[in-house]
C-alpha cells in the first residue's frame, strides 16, 4: 500500500511538473524568438532575482508545514495538525507581503546602481505582484503534500501553466514586451493561490477550521530556523550563477545560460521523487527507510543517469528544433549543466536528514557548497564565461552530493549500492556511442533515434544485469494493484 500511494503521488507530482515544463519550455522558446536575446536577458535577470528573493519568504516553512503536518497526521492529531497551519500561516503571510513591497521601493536601486541597467526598474516593480502571491500558494501547497496528497500539484501546475501561457502570449504579441511577460506571472500566481484555498476548503476543511491545539513553538522554530538558511542558500546556490552572469556579462548571456539550464531543468524536474518521498520518509524507522531507500535510488538512478548521458548528444538539435540558430552559444553549456539531472533524481540525502528532524547537517553542508558556488564562479566567469558558470555549478553539487551522502551513512546507515549506479553509466556509455553516430535530418528521424537509444541502453543494462527479472515483476504489480 506503502509503494502503491508513492507511485501514485509521484505520477501526480510528475504530470505537474510535466505540465509546467511543457508549458515552460514553450513560453521561453516563444520569448526568446519574440523578444530577441537582449529584452529576453532583462526577462530572464528579472525572473531570477525574483525568485532568488522570494527565497526571502520562505524561511523554511514550507519544509516545516510538511513535516509537522506529516507527523501530526501519523499520529492522528489532527487538532495539532491546525495549530501548524496556522502558526505557520501567519508568518508566511506577513513575511510575503514585506518583501514584496521591499522590492518595489528598492527597484531603482537595484536595476541602477547594482545591475546598472535602467530598464530593469519597471520590470521588477511588476514582478513584485509574483513575489506576493507565489510563496502563498506554494505554503497551501505544502498543507496537502503534508496530508500525502499530491493531486493538488497537478491542479496548481494546471491553473498557473494556463494562465501563465495565455496571459503572456497575449500582452507580449500585443506588444508589451518584458513588462507583458512578467506580469503573466504576476496573473498566473494569483489565478493558482485561489484555486488552492477553494480545494483545501473544499477536501480538508476540518484541518483548517475548528479548535487548534498549541505547538511547541521552539521545537518547530529550531526547525524551520535550520531550513531558512537551507532554502536562502540553495535558492542563492540556483540562481547565483545568473545574476553573476549578468553582473559579468551583457544580458543575451543570461538569456543564452538560461535556455539551456530551463531544458535541464524540465527533465531533472520530471525525474526528481525526493519532495514525494518526504512525508513518507517522516513516518518510516530506520530499516523500512532503509529498504525503501535503496529500492527507489535503484530505479530513480536507472531512468536519471542515461537522461544525464543522453541529452548531451543531441543538445545541438534540441536546441536548434526549440531556439532557433541564434541559441547556438548555449549547447556547450548545456553539455555541462545535464548532469544536474542525476543530483535531482538521486538526492535524497537532504530530504532524509529534514524527515528525521536533523536538518542542521545538510544545511552546514549546503551553506559550504553556496560558498564555493560562488567563489568559482567569479573566478571562471570572467574567465570562460557562461560555460564557466556551468562548471562551477556542476562542481559544487558534487561537492555537496558527496558529503551528505557520507553523512547519510554515518547516521542512518543509508547508502546507495555502488552498482546501481555504475550499471546505468556502462549502459549509459554505450547508449551515446550509438547516438553520436547518427545525425538525424528531420523531427521523425531524430525521434526515431532517441527510441532505438533508449532500448540499446536497457538491453545493455538487462544484459549486464543493471535490471533483473524480480525488477520487472516489482514494478508490473505495483501497476497492477
Amino acid at each position: 500500500m506503502l509503494a502503491k500511494k508513492v507511485a501514485k503521488n509521484a505520477l501526480y507530482n510528475s504530470s505537474a511538473i510535466l505540465i509546467g515544463n511543457i508549458s515552460g519550455i514553450i513560453i521561453t522558446v516563444f520569448l526568446a524568438r519574440a523578444l530577441g536575446p537582449v529584452d529576453f536577458g532583462i526577462y530572464s535577470l528579472t525572473i531570477s532575482i525574483a525568485l532568488l528573493i522570494i527565497s526571502l519568504t520562505d524561511f523554511g516553512i514550507n519544509q516545516t508545514v510538511i513535516r509537522y503536518v506529516s507527523d501530526a497526521i501519523g499520529k492522528r492529531e489532527i487538532s495539532l495538525a491546525r495549530g501548524y497551519i496556522r502558526e505557520l500561516g501567519k508568518i508566511k503571510a506577513i513575511l510575503a507581503v514585506i518583501v514584496s513591497a521591499s522590492l518595489v521601493l528598492l527597484s531603482d536601486i537595484l536595476s541602477t546602481n547594482v545591475f546598472h541597467k535602467p530598464d530593469l526598474s519597471l520590470p521588477l516593480k511588476v514582478v513584485s505582484g509574483f513575489v506576493l502571491f507565489y510563496p502563498i500558494s506554494g505554503f497551501l501547497i505544502g498543507i496537502f503534500n503534508g496530508l500525502n496528497d499530491f493531486r493538488a500539484n497537478f491542479v496548481k501546475s494546471s491553473t498557473y501553466e494556463f494562465f501563465r501561457a495565455t496571459t503572456i502570449i497575449t500582452l507580449v504579441t500585443l506588444g508589451y514586451s518584458v513588462v507583458g511577460a512578467i506580469f503573466g506571472f504576476v496573473v498566473a500566481s494569483l489565478a493558482s493561490l485561489l484555486s488552492l484555498a477553494i480545494l483545501l476548503l473544499k477536501k480538508y476543511k476540518t484541518y483548517v477550521i475548528g479548535k487548534a491545539e498549541k505547538i511547541d513553538i521552539l521545537r518547530v522554530l529550531r526547525f524551520t530556523g535550520y531550513l531558512t538558511i537551507s532554502g536562502i542558500a540553495w535558492t542563492v546556490f540556483t540562481y547565483v550563477d545568473s545574476v553573476m552572469i549578468g553582473t559579468f556579462l551583457p544580458a543575451e548571456y543570461v538569456g543564452y545560460y538560461r535556455a539551456s539550464y530551463t531544458i535541464i531543468g524540465a527533465v531533472a524536474g520530471i525525474l526528481s521523487l525526493p519532495v514525494v518521498l518526504f512525508p513518507v520518509f517522516v513516518q518510516l524507522g530506520r530499516d523500512d527507510l532503509k529498504n525503501a531507500f535503496n529500492r527507489v535510488f535503484k530505479y530513480s538512478a536507472m531512468i536519471a543517469v542515461p537522461a544525464s548521458f543522453g541529452l548531451p548528444a543531441i543538445s545541438k538539435e534540441i536546441v536548434l528544433a526549440i531556439y532557433g540558430p541564434e541559441y547556438l552559444s548555449a549547447v556547450p553549456v548545456f553539455w555541462i549543466l545535464s548532469f544536474l539531472i542525476l543530483r535531482s533524481a538521486v538526492g535524497f540525502w537532504g530530504v532524509i536528514f529534514n524527515a528525521k528532524e536533523m536538518p542542521e547537517y545538510p544545511v552546514k553542508v549546503i551553506l559550504l557548497g553556496m560558498a564555493l558556488n560562488i567563489l568559482l564562479n567569479y573566478l571562471m566567469i570572467p574567465k570562460f564565461g557562461i560555460i564557466g558558470a556551468a562548471i562551477a555549478t556542476i562542481a559544487s553539487n558534487m561537492v555537496v552530493w558527496c558529503i551528505l551522502a557520507y553523512l547519510s551513512k554515518i547516521h542512518f546507515d543509508v547508502f546507495f549500492t555502488p552498482s546501481h549506479l555504475l550499471k546505468p553509466i556502462v549502459a549509459s556509455l554505450v547508449m551515446v556511442a550509438f547516438l553520436v553516430t547518427f545525425s538525424p535530418t528531420s523531427i521523425v528521424e531524430g525521434v526515431l533515434m532517441i527510441l532505438i537509444g533508449v532500448a540499446v541502453y536497457f538491453v545493455t543494462l538487462y544484459i549486464i544485469k543493471g535490471v533483473k527479472k524480480e525488477d520487472l515483476k516489482y514494478l508490473i504489480a505495483l501497476i497492477r494493484k
